[in-house]
């Protein structure tokens, strides 16, 4: 993969500054985990409650949901991606309350910002283009506060604060996280900047246009 390459002697920033302690908790959202059918999908309040009880009850600080998780029956409640067979997680999720601020990792350029309405999606978001050593490539964050702090153009620095956790509609329905994700210019290209979930049968191809968003995140 050559996104972590292109960042050698390149200073990353935690994403959340010095906020994070200690290790994070994994949760297990996947099918295996008979859990995830208790979760109150359309209800924010008592979902949010059953995430953050479950972390609380881990004694980690924070928590994280794991990049190409299989989450068919944390998806049932939305049709759409089930018929589509997207049951696969692009994104690294970080858990964390609302409100908490965000830092850019990289130098970047503000690409979009936004907010879906429909509950289930990202709430509000904001994608970042980065140019680094010449390879372009570009970082998604879903469930964010809005109004959005930055604007569309807007060039932003390493280590500036850029974004919020969000909650109800803002997260769109979803715990209080963030979903971090990397996009390629394939993937913009190919009309895939919002999905966060793939199909088995474009899973070969998820480092062309989903790499890991692992080696973007410090803490």
């Amino acid at each position: 993969m050559y996104y972590p390459l292109c960042l050698n002697g390149i200073d990353i920033h935690p994403l959340f500054g010095d906020f994070l302690k200690g290790q994070p908790y994994i949760f297990d959202f996947s099918s295996n985990n008979p859990k995830t059918l208790e979760y109150t999908l359309f209800d924010f309040e008592q979902f949010n409650t059953m995430i953050f009880d479950e972390l609380e009850a881990s004694n980690h600080q924070w928590g994280i949901g794991k990049y190409l998780e299989e989450r068919k029956t944390l998806l049932r409640a939305y049709p759409n991606i089930i018929e589509e067979k997207r049951y696969y997680h692009l994104g690294l999720d970080i858990i964390t309350p609302f409100n908490t601020p965000m830092f850019s990792p990289l130098d970047a350029e503000v690409y979009k910002t936004g907010k879906e309405t429909t509950v289930g999606n990202y709430g509000g978001y904001i994608i970042l283009k980065h140019d680094i050593n010449g390879v372009i490539f570009y970082s998604f964050y879903g469930h964010l506060k809005t109004p959005h702090v930055v604007s569309t153009g807007e060039i932003i620095k390493v280590g500036q604060k850029f974004a919020h956790i969000g909650q109800e509609s803002d997260s769109g329905g979803w715990f209080c996280h963030v979903h971090i994700q990397i996009l390629t210019q394939a993937a913009i290209d190919a009309g895939y900047m919002d999905w966060g979930y793939i199909s088995p049968e474009l899973l070969p191809k998820v480092e062309t246009y989903f790499p890991s968003p692992y080696f973007l995140f410090k803490f």
